[in-house]
């Protein structure tokens, strides 16, 4: 009796063995099932916030800027300039190089003189750097769009707002042309003469707007615009700026001199005796060279110069200025864009054959 009593204990254990043993192996499935289930929502949930492209082979493009054709270093620097920019000190060769631009070079290539308004500006600023929106990006497919008249009537605006970022310029209007120009604004260039009094009405509600600095007064101009002052400078602008401007602070950033001069001395190589500068399309070109993988452009170009016919924009019916060809070396534009068109840097969404290139 005591052996068939071993013997049944036993059994019963190894019963009770395997049983446990089973079950915990149920226990770990349901448990991984669980958690995959948690992991999968939890990953649904952030791609829902970060957008990403079908063509996923966009996304193992190499930032534009770093191709070797465009002769660019590599410090610790932004496109956007912050207070700490002004006064960051470090002893790399790229960095010596930086504040040396800074520091000795006049706007709009430099602060030398400017210093203090632009600190002054940058402190009334909630936010300084890249917004988190375009940060968190994984493809960032970016157009730059100019206001060549030859966008008119020519429906792009679906494929201008299939982009991430859309950059545009100036006050170029977008909301009675929307089906030529897109209502797509990603960021917005633009200076105190072309400013508009209030950004909502042609941008969206978190459109990016970037002062480019030209001059100290354009620092001025901003200050006063975000403390509302009363009594504002109106003296020093090539054309009265708004007086008010309704425009987020939390949205406003301030654009690096450096891209203006890398734009200009280094992408275009202009003269400096010559005391000419590249274009506000240029400069946004250069911009988008910097933060984008893929970068497109669309309503570059100005009609001939003996052509006084047709307008200069998409919008208005303003003609050819021969301003504009005393300040730019539109040529110079032509063919660099059409160099960096043949080396697959940028795209052409029109290429019209009867433009000369410009902003």
């Amino acid at each position: 009796m005591a052996v068939e009593g071993l013997v049944r204990f036993r059994a019963q254990h190894r019963y009770y063995f395997v049983f446990l043993k089973k079950l915990w192996k149920a226990l770990r499935l349901l448990l991984s099932v669980v958690l995959s289930v948690q992991v999968l929502q939890y990953c649904e949930k952030l791609l829902r916030d970060v957008p990403f492209e079908k063509d996923i082979n966009i996304c193992r493009k190499r930032f534009a800027w770093r191709n070797p054709i465009l002769g660019r270093f590599e410090p610790d620097w932004k496109p956007f300039l912050t207070s700490k920019e002004l006064f960051w000190q470090d002893n790399t060769p790229a960095r010596r190089q930086l504040n040396d631009l800074l520091q000795f070079h006049v706007l709009p290539f430099g602060l030398n003189n400017s210093v203090l308004s632009a600190f002054r500006t940058l402190q009334l600023l909630p936010q300084q750097g890249m917004p988190e929106s375009i940060e968190r990006l994984r493809c960032r497919r970016c157009v730059v769009v100019g206001n060549s008249n030859s966008m008119r009537g020519r429906g792009f605006g679906a494929i201008i707002d299939s982009h991430n970022i859309v950059i545009r310029l100036n006050n170029a209007p977008v909301k009675e042309h929307k089906e030529d120009v897109g209502e797509k604004t990603s960021i917005r260039l633009f200076f105190p003469e072309s400013a508009l009094p209030n950004p909502l009405d042609n941008n969206d509600n978190e459109t990016l707007m970037v002062l480019v600095p030209f001059k100290n007064l354009d620092f001025i101009w901003a200050k006063e615009m975000l403390l509302k002052t009363k009594n504002k400078t109106v003296e020093g602008f090539w054309r009265r700026p708004p007086s008010e401007w309704k425009g987020n602070a939390s949205h406003l950033r301030v654009l690096h001199p450096y891209v203006t001069y890398e734009a200009t001395y280094k992408l275009l190589q202009l003269e400096k005796s010559n005391k000419k500068y590249s274009t506000t399309g240029i400069i946004a070109l250069n911009l988008a060279l910097h933060i984008c993988q893929e970068v497109n452009i669309i309503g570059f170009g100005y009609p001939a110069v003996n052509d006084n016919t047709t307008p200069v924009h998409y919008y208005g019916r303003e003609h050819l200025s021969q301003d504009v060809f005393l300040m730019h070396n539109i040529s110079r534009e032509q063919a660099w864009l059409l160099h960096m068109m043949e080396r697959g840097m940028i795209s052409d969404l029109t290429r019209p054959s009867s433009l000369s290139w410009g902003p």
